[in-house]
Parts: C-alpha cells; sequence; structure tokens
C-alpha cells in the first residue's frame, strides 16, 4: 500500500499537469485581434510584377514558394511558366572539347518567373463541338386526289374487270391528268412554279437544223430531270502559288538548302583558295563570312600533332551543317589546303525540314503558344521594353524565355527573320491590286502565339490612313488566333486578302509595347510571313552543336 508522501506527491502531479493542459489550451485558442492585422484588400489582385532586369533563382521542380514583392506600374507582369508535359524528357547535352567558341545574334534579358499559364483547348482538333442538326424539311404536301377503283362486292361472283392500269394504251386526256399530277408533285416539291399544261396535244416531233459535220442530240429515253436551282461555281484554285519563288526570304540557294550549299563547299572536289582554317581565331568557313543569317558554334582539339576544326551552323531555312577540317600541326602557313593526303575535310547536313500535319503543328502550340503570348502581353500597357526595345527582341526573348526550364524542349531559336515552322508567307503590290501567297502545314489557322513577320509592308488603317510595317522588316507577336476566309491546306494557293485580321503585340525604339490590329484585306505593298514555334530537336533533327550527335541521320554530299 502507497504511502502517503507518494500519494501526495502523485496529488501534486496530477495537478501541474491539469495546469499544463489548461494553459496550452488558452494559448492555442487565443487568437490575435484583428486591429494588430494587416489587412490586404487586394487579396484577389494578380501577383505583383518583377522587374526584368533581376534574374530571380532557378524554378523548383517539387517545390514552390509565394513572391512578395510590392506591385509597381512601370515593371511587366510575370510572364508566365510553360506547361510541364509528362514524358517530356531532358536532351543530354554536348560534352565539352578542348576549347569551344559560339556565335549568335541574342540579347539576354533577365526575366522573372511567374505562375503556370492556362492552356486553351478550345480549339484542339479533336474537340468537335457540338452542333445540333436542323430538322428535316417536310415532305410537300399531297393535294388531294381520289382516283376511282372498281371493287368486287361480295354478293357478286364475277371478278372485277379494272384491277390495273393499262399503261400501253392511256388515253389523251389520262396522260394530260397523269402528267398534272407530276407537275404538281415536282413544283412543290422543289418550290418552283410550273406552268399549266395546254388543252391541245404537245407537238411529238420537231425540226432540227444540224450544222455542217454535226450529229443531232440523242434521242431522249426518259422523263426530263426536274430543274435544280445552282450557283455557278468559282474556278478552282491551284494547289501551289507560281510566286512563290518571288518571295524574297530566305534567301536563295543553289541546291536544296543552305546546309547542302556549305556541305558542297567542303567535298574534296571543291578547290580552295588558301589555309583559312590555320588562320588564329578563324572558325567560319569563307562562304559563311557577313553571313548574319545563321547561328553559329565551334571548336577545336589538338593531340601535338594533328589539330582538327570543328563547325555548326543553322541557317535561316532551318538546314543544319556540320564540318572538320584537320591538318598536321606543324604544317606551314603556305601549305596547300587541296593536299587530300595531308589536309582531310567533310561535312555533314540536314535539309530543310518539312510541313507538318494539324496533330503536330497543334501540340506545338499547345507547348509554346500560349507562354509565348503571355510573356508579350506581360509587357503592354507597362510602358517599359522588352530588352534594347527593338521589335525583333519581342518574339527573341518570348522564345529564350524556355531555356529556364529543363522540362520543356528547347524550341527553334529566332534565326535572322525565321522563328519555327512556316505557316504562310504572301505578297502585295500595286496598293493590293496584285497579290499572292501560300498556306504551309497541315493546321486550319493562325494561333495565338505565332510570330508574324513583315517586311517593307504598307497596310490601310482606314479611308485615309495606312501603316507602314518594316524598315525593311518588322516583328510581332499574335495574340489572338485568326481563321482564314477560305480553306487552307500545306501547299494551297491563299492571298492575303484571304487571311483575316491580325490582332498582336508589338514594339519598336521609341514605342513601348502596345497591341494593333491589321486587316490583311488591306495589305497594298510588301511580305508578310507568319511562323509557328516548335521544337528545335524534333522539327530541326538535333540542337546545334559544333559536332554532329550521335544517332543523327545526317546526309552527305
Amino acid at each position: 500500500m502507497p504511502s502517503a508522501i507518494e500519494l501526495r506527491n502523485k496529488a501534486a502531479k496530477m495537478a501541474d499537469a491539469g495546469t499544463t493542459k489548461i494553459s496550452n489550451t488558452r494559448d492555442r485558442m487565443t487568437s490575435q485581434p484583428s486591429k494588430n492585422i494587416n489587412w490586404d484588400a487586394e487579396v484577389k489582385a494578380k501577383p505583383p510584377p518583377l522587374r526584368p532586369q533581376k534574374m530571380p533563382p532557378p524554378p523548383s521542380r517539387t517545390t514552390s514558394s509565394p513572391s512578395s514583392s510590392s506591385p509597381t506600374s512601370q515593371a511587366p507582369s510575370k510572364p508566365p511558366v510553360p506547361l510541364r508535359k509528362t514524358g517530356s524528357s531532358v536532351a543530354p547535352s554536348l560534352a565539352g572539347l578542348s576549347s569551344q567558341v559560339s556565335h549568335s545574334s541574342s540579347v539576354s534579358a533577365a526575366t522573372p518567373l511567374g505562375p503556370p499559364p492556362v492552356v486553351r483547348r478550345e480549339t484542339r482538333p479533336d474537340a468537335v463541338p457540338t452542333v445540333t442538326a436542323a430538322p428535316p424539311r417536310p415532305p410537300p404536301a399531297r393535294s388531294a386526289v381520289s382516283v376511282p377503283r372498281t371493287t368486287a362486292q361480295p354478293q357478286n361472283t364475277q371478278e372485277a374487270d379494272i384491277d390495273h392500269v393499262d399503261w400501253t394504251n392511256l388515253s389523251p386526256e389520262d396522260k394530260e391528268t397523269f402528267f398534272g399530277w407530276l407537275d404538281e408533285f415536282f413544283g412543290r416539291y422543289l418550290q418552283v412554279s410550273v406552268p399549266p399544261r395546254s388543252a391541245t396535244p404537245a407537238k411529238t416531233l420537231q425540226h432540227v437544223k444540224v450544222p455542217p459535220g454535226g450529229h443531232t442530240p440523242p434521242p431522249m429515253t426518259g422523263l426530263p430531270k426536274p430543274p435544280t436551282v445552282t450557283r455557278p461555281r468559282p474556278p478552282p484554285r491551284p494547289s501551289s502559288d507560281p510566286n512563290h519563288s518571288e518571295m524574297s526570304y530566305p534567301p536563295p540557294v543553289e541546291h536544296g538548302s543552305a546546309a547542302e550549299d556549305l556541305a558542297h563547299y567542303f567535298h574534296p572536289s571543291t578547290h580552295w583558295d588558301s589555309a583559312w582554317y590555320a588562320i588564329e581565331n578563324e572558325y567560319k568557313a569563307p562562304p559563311l563570312r557577313g553571313n548574319d543569317r545563321i547561328s553559329f558554334t565551334a571548336s577545336w582539339q589538338s593531340d601535338g600533332r594533328t589539330k582538327t576544326l570543328y563547325g555548326g551552323v543553322l541557317f535561316c531555312d532551318l538546314s543544319m551543317c556540320w564540318y572538320s577540317v584537320a591538318w598536321p600541326v606543324h604544317a606551314a602557313p603556305s601549305h596547300d589546303p587541296n593536299d587530300a593526303h595531308s589536309v582531310r575535310r567533310s561535312a555533314q547536313y540536314l535539309p530543310r525540314p518539312g510541313p507538318w500535319l494539324r496533330e503536330r503543328l497543334f501540340d506545338a502550340h499547345e507547348t509554346y503558344g500560349e507562354t509565348v503570348a503571355a510573356y508579350a502581353e506581360s509587357y503592354e500597357g507597362t510602358g517599359t521594353p522588352c530588352a534594347r526595345g527593338e521589335c525583333w527582341d519581342l518574339a527573341h526573348e518570348a522564345l529564350k524565355y524556355f531555356e529556364q526550364y529543363d522540362y520543356v524542349p528547347k524550341p527553334v531559336p529566332s534565326i535572322s527573320r525565321t522563328h519555327g515552322h512556316l505557316i504562310y508567307e504572301g505578297r502585295a503590290a500595286n496598293k493590293g491590286r496584285t497579290q499572292s501567297g501560300r498556306w504551309r502545314g497541315g493546321d486550319d489557322r493562325v494561333r495565338r502565339g505565332d510570330i508574324v513577320e513583315w517586311r517593307e509592308a504598307r497596310v490601310g488603317m482606314g479611308p485615309h490612313a495606312w501603316g507602314i510595317l518594316g524598315n525593311p522588316d518588322h516583328t510581332a507577336v499574335i495574340v489572338c488566333d485568326m481563321v482564314p476566309k477560305t480553306g487552307v491546306g500545306d501547299g494551297m494557293a491563299v492571298l492575303p486578302a484571304q487571311m483575316g485580321t491580325l490582332e498582336v503585340v508589338e514594339q519598336s525604339l521609341g514605342k513601348p509595347p502596345a497591341r494593333a490590329r491589321y486587316d490583311l484585306a488591306q495589305f497594298e505593298e510588301g511580305e508578310v510571313w507568319i511562323y509557328r514555334p516548335v521544337g528545335m530537336e524534333e522539327y530541326v533533327g538535333a540542337l546545334l552543336g559544333p559536332t554532329c550527335p550521335p544517332g543523327v541521320n545526317a546526309l552527305s554530299v
């Protein structure tokens, strides 16, 4: 039996435990007075924007934290984070060589991260809108016509002598009555007026004058076809635009693509005038010098006896070429570059990619389109230009924005005036009286996030106004879908006037990003191209590097 001291100690512990529970409960149930809370009246407002000059840390793949930046009226809002797709993989990077040099015309601009964009799926090809079929037209009303029939009476044992119609021995009156019924039926069914037939019998013989060397028409063996109301059909449109070759961009090539032209330069049969590859810090082949419509990277390596130069080029027609030149390290500067025993040269290339079907083009739109459009819209109305403020920077920086996210395949970068898969190209002259154009790819519309390029273009803006787009070139981001006014298909001729109205966000030096609309029916002069952002590796065939990646099915001359 416990002693009195033990009982007293247990009673003290129980009292302490009860006091502790009451204190903890009171602390948990105590709320902070509302007057001490800093209430945010704009709780439903969009996240505050960040200035594009500050680069935040890279996004986390597993966690996210809210931003507490204060809003400002001069900085663009947060551009959206591209949608993460299941099954996407990160392309392996090229292994570094002894030395690597890259040259590309790009502008770096720190852009903030933001919430993921809303993916628009109402225009997906497999999302067919529900259409309520109109009720069928009721059949024409029939007139009440009674035909007397002779029926046999039960008490009469003699069979009726009129039980069928003798079509071979119809009287003229019966024929007139029968054809009158036909006229009434077709007149009501086709909703046309049929004149009444005359009581006099129609002529069954007509004299036909046969021209010399002609033939008489064949005899009519049945009833004439009922008249139908038809509209004259327009002349068929050609499947391709004969004026396509007149476009000034991309530049013309001697072979199938610019990459194939360069590959021919590295063929052993091509004579080289100098050992250009042996010049210090000279990595570009002579055909590439002065060409600002490319993206270029190069590297070299040496084992002490032989030095090898590697170069990779992405052209504005999206063909790609890799070349290499190997020569002895101790060769004289004036050595013969055409000596195949001491100088080894080779080249591989990928031709210009072909058009895509509708499904692949729409998948590319879902991956890149919404983010590109929202990126441009984040600068609209802020008064802050994107990057340098050039029109080209808005599209270039929107495509470059995806480099921050390793789960999104890299898109085709802006190469000169090219921004991805060509969707449409057209031109106009003589104040719009002369137009030509061509549709490319399987999609049926221009979509939000596509990029438009103008060259020395003039577009009417009203009865007595017009806009000049391009001095000589102008770039803008399309922010609304545009369905052409006519049916389109790959290679089909489509005039600019048959396209519709483009709604874009654009900027230029001295003019901050703003929204504008251009009706292509008032396209009077110049040229226009529309591009769809697409994945670089999926569309071109490989990522740009100084050497051809393993597994790429490159061609040789």
